[in-house]
């Protein structure tokens, strides 16, 4: 399951990041979504395992830290079931300082299976002419061309464009769960709308959410490694997701959500 646990965050973080960019109020929250397996057409062939179940959450919280940057903690644990009946427990955490300024980003994951670490990065990210990655503890770096952006950018793009007449947008993106890769982004705007129940949406939140559908690919693929749909509003805040992998789904709803109000910051 290692390539769910990269590649779900990879989307995750980059929705949650446009909390930065609303125009209207930015928001302080704490969310808890809940994640099932979704259907899926795809064809199974003889001798391989399959994604036969999923359950488990996704807890959430973004603070604006005194307008200077978003800090945000998320922890996912996800219980898998494959098609021999096997279980596996994953949990991934993950912390994340990034500017407002779009010039740095801080960041820490942890991958677990069954208990087990599997992956833990310290990463430090900053970007001046050029994009440029380093890892504390591990003797590598990384450099990526000028035009490739933060997700806080990246979802600025897609706030901007998300009730104009756009149809689509295509962006460089990196985010620090693939450490040596960035993502070449397709995001397709939609017509289609949606909401959540009232006793879900507290006092503050728009509810009135879009469809985009975005594709994620890497190097010169020309296929995606993933696709995503969210129901997203014009606060940043996301009400459902799915991922569709090559021989899986995932969907995930929103069960929670409480706005976090912030004390004036002192100079």
């Amino acid at each position: 399951m290692n390539f769910f646990f990269k590649y779900f965050f990879v989307g995750f973080l980059l929705i949650c990041s446009s909390m930065t960019c609303a125009k209207s109020k930015l928001l302080s929250f704490q969310s808890k979504y809940e994640i099932s397996l979704g259907q899926s057409e795809s064809t199974r062939l003889p001798g391989r395992t399959y994604v036969d179940g999923a359950s488990g959450y996704l807890l959430v919280d973004w603070i604006n830290n005194c307008n200077d940057s978003w800090v945000s903690n998320q922890r996912m644990m996800t219980k898998f079931i494959n098609s021999h009946g096997v279980g596996t427990v994953s949990e991934i955490n993950y912390s994340l300082n990034e500017m407002f300024s779009g010039v740095g980003m801080d960041f820490v994951l942890e991958i677990k299976e069954d208990s087990e670490i599997v992956d833990r990065y310290y990463g430090k990210a900053e970007k001046k002419e050029k994009m440029t990655v380093r890892f504390i503890q591990r003797d590598e770096k990384f450099t990526f061309p000028s035009d490739v952006i933060f997700p806080h950018e990246f979802l600025e793009d897609i706030v901007k464009n998300l009730n104009s007449k756009q149809r689509m947008i295509n962006r460089k993106v990196y985010e620090g769960t693939i450490p040596e890769k960035f993502f070449n982004i397709s995001v397709f705007f939609t017509n289609k709308n949606a909401s959540i129940e009232k006793r879900i949406a507290p006092k503050g939140v728009i509810n009135k959410f879009k469809e985009i559908r975005m594709s994620y690919y890497q190097d010169n693929n020309q296929t995606p490694i993933f696709e995503q749909t969210v129901h997203l509003n014009e606060q940043g805040i996301a009400s459902f997701f799915r991922y569709d992998y090559p021989e899986y789904s995932l969907n995930l709803h929103l069960k929670e959500i409480k706005l976090s109000p912030l004390d004036d910051c002192v100079n």
